[in-house]
C-alpha cells in the first residue's frame, strides 16, 4: 500500500498533516513526513513541534525545514519523523503533541494526541 495521510492536529488556524509511509521490508518502521500550514493572516514564529510515542516504541524527530509557518496557507514546514514500533500488529500507535509559537506576538502553547493513525503502524 501506498502512503497514507491523516490531518494529525488542526486548531487556531495551525494544521498538521502526517503522511505516513511504511518501510517496503520491515513492517516496524514507519516514517511520518510531518506538513505544518497556517490559514491565519500572520506568520506563525518560534514554531516548534515535539512528539511522544508509547513506552513499546521508539521516536527519532528530524529538525524542521524552518521555525516559522508562512502565513495564509503560503508555505509549508516540514518535520520527519521515524517509528520504530516492534508491537504495530498487537497495538494501534498513538501519539503526544506538543505545539509551540508565537502568532502575532502571543505565545501559544498546546497539547493533543494522535489517534487517527491508520492500522499497522
Amino acid at each position: 500500500p501506498g502512503p497514507t495521510t491523516i490531518v494529525a492536529y488542526s486548531k487556531n488556524g495551525v494544521e498538521a498533516k502526517f503522511n505516513i509511509t511504511k518501510h517496503p521490508s520491515n513492517p516496524q518502521l514507519t516514517q511520518i513526513t510531518a506538513s505544518f500550514t497556517n490559514a491565519n493572516s500572520g506568520a506563525v514564529e518560534g514554531f516548534s513541534f515535539q512528539a511522544a510515542v508509547p513506552k513499546h516504541a521508539k521516536l527519532q524527530v528530524n529538525s524542521p525545514s524552518s521555525t516559522t509557518v508562512p502565513a495564509n496557507n503560503s508555505g509549508a514546514v516540514t518535520q520527519v519523523f521515524r517509528i520504530s514500533n516492534p508491537m504495530h500488529a498487537e497495538k494501534r500507535m498513538l501519539m503526544r503533541l506538543k505545539i509551540e509559537y508565537s502568532l502575532n506576538g502571543s505565545p501559544v502553547s498546546d497539547i493533543a494526541q494522535v489517534e487517527n493513525f491508520p492500522a499497522g503502524v
